[in-house]
């Protein structure tokens, strides 16, 4: 409660102070009090203290509102906050989904923010059927105004694999809908030399930033469809559809305001207040998360994963349990209320069925040529941040001698560590401390493929041919209350290890959405794809665009595919102030 009555002090004192001071002050209190880390919370005072907080909004930028099977979904998230209507400092996480009439999500992805945007895309499968469809996009804290708190635009999905096709109207004539040309504001405008290209013709969109203002920005180049599709809302009027119902209920959502916040449970209780138990999980992958959480007296606790991890699997363990056998509960996402979306009735007109047609055909002809076109999507590794801080020393036992058991190759390789006696006679590691630090007697945190491993001595007897490297880090590490000198960290070959422990609880989580880099085909060696078709309708997309006072130049090229074509640049300004140009031009 001392976080939560300091909150309200500053609060009233500090009403005038600027929003980014606020976000300060949140940070500062935030790790003194624990129930800050709950996803959601009944506490009055907290949601009155919450209150001073901005609101957020959200505005997705994607490429085509209509869907068909082998094709790919692109989109950018852009969240705001309401009060200075600037990229959001707040949230660190936005969720988007795709659902279907029934209410059955398409797909769910979480998008870690940087300087609240974030980018990903989705490859439309088969099972995708021909419909309506709601695109919905939210961060934790706008699900207190409910599901019309939250980005919400329509989509049309054709597949032409289906027998039944109750979308198409026999009766209504073909429209292809609204091709006006906006192409400059009063802050940037779009050039291109012509507006006819031949096929696998060069194209260099200027964006002319005549008011060299600064900003964030992403844009799409993608066939227009010769049939009316649902309009896609735009940086300039996302947000008229947006209503928050002001809704009693229990659960109050507070903003992820360091990262995704895991809230889970353990049963029984704890009976001792005084000694309260800690619960550690660990993920695996290319970027590893290891993360520990004190439990409080209703059994809960609260995990913050602020980097991207790639991994799907997550393995929860309550430590120094052995007076008691707890069972591990991870609490799952609220889910979108759909009750309260409304799908609108898109008919199309029967004479669209050749078009349709010739996309399917083309979109099969794409991906049957994906391992050898230029298009293909590169997956940008993770950076692997270092997960421990200080100097570590690594050996890699294929570099040396092998031995039979750890404890030979402890005393004859790994310098820094060995192996000793605990109080209660049984061995266990024990790290050299660096020179000048405090020397506590104490043994040293022991993770074996990212898992804590309390009982040294079951490790001990692993195979030593087993293991593939240790690492030894000799700093002072603290974990809640628990004191450690030292870490040893230990890589086997086969990462079967983890198998052999008991009391671990596996629990599967979604990774988020990793950044990609987008290549498209580059037709400056033309003589290269002389023989390979190229049929794609998205020409262009490139979803980070960030302008500083300067014009900027992109170079795209042209396919097999004729008609018409449009550019679209949407963002945010420096200042808040939304950007919206379309351009378009044909292929003959």
């Amino acid at each position: 409660m001392y976080g939560v009555q300091m909150l309200n002090q500053t609060f009233g004192k500090s009403k005038n102070l600027k929003m980014n001071n606020l976000f300060k002050i949140l940070l500062v209190f935030l790790p003194l009090c624990e129930m800050w880390a709950q996803p959601v919370t009944p506490n009055m005072q907290l949601q009155e203290s919450f209150k001073e907080l901005p609101q957020e909004k959200v505005f997705v930028h994607y490429n085509s509102s209509l869907l068909m099977p082998g094709t790919q979904f692109y989109y950018k998230v852009y969240v705001l906050n309401t009060a200075e209507n600037k990229l959001s400092e707040l949230s660190k996480v936005a969720y988007v989904a795709l659902i279907d009439k029934s209410g059955e999500e398409v797909f769910k992805h979480k998008i870690y923010l940087e300087n609240g945007v974030g980018a990903s895309d989705f490859f439309i499968p088969n099972s995708v059927n021909s419909g309506h469809y709601k695109l919905v996009a939210y961060t934790q804290w706008m699900q207190n105004g409910g599901v019309k708190n939250s980005f919400r635009a329509d989509l049309l999905s054709i597949n032409p694999y289906q027998n039944e096709q109750d979308i198409i109207d026999t009766d209504k004539e073909i429209s292809a809908g609204n091709l006006k040309d906006n192409n400059s504001d009063e802050f940037l405008s779009l050039s291109v030399p012509k507006t006819t290209y031949e096929k696998r013709g060069k194209i260099n969109l200027e964006i002319i930033n005549t008011e060299k203002i600064t900003g964030n920005f992403s844009v799409s180049v993608n066939k227009l469809a010769e049939f009316e599709v649902p309009e896609k809302p735009t940086s300039a009027n996302y947000g008229r559809n947006y209503e928050i119902d002001n809704k009693s209920t229990s659960e109050y959502f507070i903003p992820e305001l360091r990262g995704e916040l895991l809230m889970g449970s353990i049963s029984p209780r704890p009976i001792n207040s005084n000694r309260k138990p800690q619960v550690a999980l660990s993920i695996n992958g290319n970027q590893q998360i290891f993360r520990t959480s004190v439990v409080n007296n209703a059994g809960e606790f609260f995990l913050n994963l602020d980097e991207k991890f790639d991994g799907e699997t997550a393995l929860l363990q309550v430590l120094k349990d052995e007076d008691s056998e707890y069972k591990i509960q991870l609490r799952e996402k609220e889910k979108i209320n759909t009750s309260a979306l409304d799908f609108k009735d898109y008919k199309i007109s029967a004479e669209a069925t050749d078009e349709i047609l010739q996309r399917s055909i083309h979109h099969q002809i794409e991906n049957a040529y994906f391992e050898v076109r230029a298009d293909s999507l590169a997956v940008a590794e993770i950076e692997n941040k270092e997960l421990y801080p200080g100097e570590s020393q690594l050996y890699v036992l294929d570099n040396y001698t092998r031995f039979k058991t750890l404890e030979e190759t402890f005393v004859e390789i790994i310098y820094l560590a060995r192996i000793r006696k605990g109080e209660h006679g049984e061995p266990e590691f024990r790290v050299s401390g660096i020179e000048n630090s405090l020397d506590y007697g104490l043994p040293p945190l022991l993770l074996v493929d990212n898992v804590l491993v309390e009982d040294h001595s079951h490790f001990i007897n692993y195979p030593s041919e087993k293991v593939e490297s240790v690492e030894v880090f000799r700093n002072n590490f603290y974990l809640g209350p628990m004191v450690a000198q030292g870490l040893i960290r230990v890589k086997t070959l086969e990462g079967d290890y983890v198998e052999s422990l008991d009391k671990l609880t596996e629990i599967k989580i979604k990774s988020p959405q990793l950044n990609k880099n987008y290549s498209f085909q580059n037709y400056n060696q033309l003589e290269k794809f002389n023989r390979i078709p190229d049929f794609r309708y998205q020409l262009f997309w490139l979803p980070q665009i960030e302008l500083e006072e300067k014009n900027k130049s992109i170079e795209f090229f042209t396919s097999d595919v004729k008609g018409t074509f449009e550019i679209s640049l949407e963002g945010f300004t420096r200042d808040g102030e939304p950007v919206s140009l379309k351009k378009q031009f044909e292929v003959k």
